[in-house]
């Protein structure tokens, strides 16, 4: 294990593509800079593995009295146990003032042993992504393919809002669009009930991912009136639905689906292979109405019914400090992020 070079991290996202799991969006240098902004500080490192180098992106952050916490969001970018196992070594071995790493690779669940991952010394903690489970949609066939993959009813509402004329289009991160989306997702979080980030954590992410090529913001409009949005970012052959937003009013013209699809070919054009539509309820919670990505799931599922899991966030202990961490301290800085700050912590 080692830090990133200068060179290195001037390419940053070359390597992040190149590792195993082939790249994660939240693993580039634009998602670096934002957190940066946000009070993280970013750690560029290459675990050069037995077989496979990994470029893993740790987000660091003094905590006092305890030293530094280290979280890799949806990495490091390994695909096999026996890679997660050097990894777990090396950062036991070689990260000094570190209490502890979080980590969260894209391993499916089910494909690997919960005692494996305890044998290594990881210790199963809240998931902080949303997207530990989710709805991926595989771009590389052809268009008629894809749409043909969908529920009928999915098929039906995209057909709809062409026929009412809704159009969608890939537009500029200029501030007057980027104050259009926030409008959007700040009506969709009240009606939702949760909580929404402030519009300049929103402001940075959105401008520097489309800065950086790896961000994309698109709209749906009907009749002159965006009535729908999303913000997209991508990295090699994957994308994500990072955020999206709709209005109260034109609801019967069904512009969300539409915006999907246009957003998927967008991206199937521009060499994606596969879209991640970012969260939904567990493979045995969908039918569970209560539940509070219920209404998500349904919109999602009729794009692919079939849920991937993944084995979520994982503490990596590397002091006794790690005790005071999980006894007093994660729940106090949460707390106070959350309270006084009003953002979140991670």
């Amino acid at each position: 294990m080692r830090f990133a070079t200068d060179e290195e991290i001037i390419r940053w996202d070359e390597l992040v593509v190149a590792n195993p799991d082939g790249g994660n969006t939240l693993q580039c240098a634009a998602f670096a800079k934002v957190k940066e902004e946000a009070g993280w500080n970013p750690r560029y490192v290459i675990h050069e593995l037995d077989g496979a180098d990994v470029a893993a992106l740790y987000l660091s952050k003094k905590i006092n009295f305890l030293g530094e916490l280290w979280y890799a969001p949806k990495g490091p970018g390994v695909a096999t146990i026996n890679q997660l196992q050097e990894v777990a070594r090396d950062l036991k071995a070689n990260t000094q003032g570190v209490f502890a790493v979080k980590v969260e690779p894209d391993i499916v669940s089910g494909s690997i042993r919960e005692e494996d991952l305890e044998s290594l010394g990881l210790v199963k903690v809240r998931n902080i992504q949303y997207n530990w489970a989710t709805v991926l949609i595989d771009l590389a066939p052809s268009e008629e393919e894809i749409i043909s993959s969908f529920r009928q009813k999915t098929r039906y509402n995209i057909r709809l809002a062409e026929r009412k004329g809704v159009v969608v289009e890939a537009v500029d991160a200029t501030e007057a669009n980027l104050a259009v989306m926030y409008e959007l997702m700040t009506v969709t979080a009240k009606r939702a009930g949760v909580f929404l980030r402030d519009k300049k954590y929103f402001y940075d992410f959105w401008r520097g991912h489309a800065a950086a090529n790896c961000g994309q913001l698109f709209f749906a409009r009907y009749e002159d009136t965006v009535v729908a949005g999303a913000f997209i970012t991508h990295l090699g052959r994957k994308a994500l639905y990072k955020d999206g937003g709709s209005g109260r009013e034109h609801t019967n013209v069904q512009a969300p689906y539409a915006l999907q699809w246009g957003i998927m070919q967008w991206l199937k054009a521009h060499g994606v292979t596969e879209y991640d539509l970012h969260g939904t309820p567990p493979a045995n919670k969908l039918d569970d109405e209560a539940h509070p990505l219920h209404g998500l799931a349904r919109f999602k599922t009729g794009f692919n019914d079939q849920v991937v899991e993944y084995i979520g966030t994982y503490d990596l202990p590397i002091t006794d400090k790690y005790k005071l961490w999980t006894k007093y301290g994660e729940r106090l800085v949460s707390g106070y992020a959350h309270r006084i700050k009003k953002e979140l912590f991670y």
